[in-house]
């Protein structure tokens, strides 16, 4: 089923899902001693930890699926560079800078200025290496005439044994540490796409319901093993844990694509998942700080719920905000409003010259990309 502006309801349903999931960690914190500053053994931690390699490869599947990486000339390559360096790097640069300003007000300790635009820093470690990745795969495309399925599965066989054994190296430019632990979830993601759209093409209707109760199942079992890692309750050497990271992300990302939930209110977030990515901790943050000032004794439990709303609606009202000038919208949200028009009214005038009556065979396309 397709929703409107051509995006496919259940992928943005997942992305919706994922998108909840990682406010939540924030709120919570990414260790002990931050966030809600919780402590090992509360359920709000063992949650959000226990699915620690679920949520970002689930983001970084569906940014797989949806990318169209079917290059075959150096001018489209370069197109399609320059709307990934817009898309992701501006927004990258500009609001990770605001993030930095606004840390650095509140007295935090943090790393040299200029090097959060090359390394990591905070969450926005994910827009670099998704850049990186996006970049790799367009290239190998070009050079393989197009065929981005070849591309991926020769960028699989690298990267998945590279992660494994391969530990962390610094300086960590672009974040391609992480890029290493995304790469078989992006990669998978656009091959899964390419195996759907030939599995339509031949008519061959959805994949079978046992598929995704052994997923289903599977998945239970890896996430109970992912929580007893995180408590410290199972020790396994580093290669064993990063097969399993591995396996435990596709797994999360397959089950839902195979099962297609569809929910209105996580299909809206996910239509703004991007907007809140950005933006989402500099508001979950700031209303925890807050409610923690004005009543000290407030219980954890009771700072979670405003801050988490907070995380989800406060971008979507910046976002609301950017897009009403080109400005904006391109430096905060990595839309470039002014290409959209001049495409809308291309294709207005094709649409105008094409013969009234004639007939056109529907060409089945990939679900368009929303970052």
């Amino acid at each position: 089923m397709q929703a409107r502006s051509g995006r496919l309801e259940y992928v943005e349903t997942i992305r919706g899902l994922a998108c909840l999931l990682l406010v939540a960690f924030h709120v919570t914190g990414t260790n002990l001693t931050d966030g809600l500053m919780l402590d090992q053994w509360h359920p709000l931690r063992i949650v959000n930890d226990g699915l620690d390699n679920s949520r970002m490869p689930i983001f970084s599947f569906i940014s797989g699926f949806v990318l169209s990486a079917a290059i075959v000339s150096v001018s489209q390559w370069q197109g399609a560079m320059l709307s990934k360096v817009k898309r992701l790097l501006v927004p990258m640069a500009v609001v990770s800078a605001i993030f930095y300003a606004m840390r650095a007000l509140a007295d935090y300790d943090q790393q040299p200025f200029l090097s959060i635009f090359f390394v990591q820093y905070a969450h926005y470690w994910f827009l670099q290496a998704t850049f990186v990745l996006t970049a790799l795969l367009l290239t190998v495309s070009l050079l393989l005439k197009g065929r981005s399925d070849l591309a991926a599965v020769v960028l699989l066989i690298f990267f998945v044994p590279f992660f494994i054994f391969v530990g962390r190296w610094e300086p960590n430019v672009m974040s391609m540490f992480q890029g290493s632990y995304l790469a078989p979830f992006f990669l998978s993601g656009h091959l899964f796409a390419y195996y759907l759209r030939h599995r339509t093409q031949r008519d061959e209707g959805d994949l079978p319901a046992w598929l995704t109760v052994v997923l289903g199942v599977l998945l239970a079992l890896l996430l109970v093993v992912n929580t007893a890692v995180v408590l410290e309750l199972l020790h396994l050497p580093r290669p064993i844990v990063n097969v399993h990271r591995v396996i435990l992300g596709l797994c999360s990302a397959l089950f839902l694509f195979l099962f297609k939930p569809r929910s209105k209110i996580l299909f809206y977030f996910g239509t703004h998942t991007y907007a809140i990515f950005l933006f989402h901790v500099m508001f979950t943050g700031t209303t925890r700080e807050v409610l923690q000032k004005l009543w000290p004794a407030l219980p954890p439990e009771l700072i979670f719920l405003p801050a988490f709303l907070m995380g989800l609606f406060g971008p979507i009202l910046i976002e609301k905000l950017a897009l009403k000038t080109d400005l904006t919208a391109l430096l905060l949200l990595g839309i470039d409003l002014k290409a959209q028009r001049h495409k809308a009214a291309r294709r207005k005038e094709e649409t105008a010259q094409a013969v009234p009556g004639a007939w056109a065979p529907v060409i089945p396309t990939a679900p368009r990309e929303t970052g």
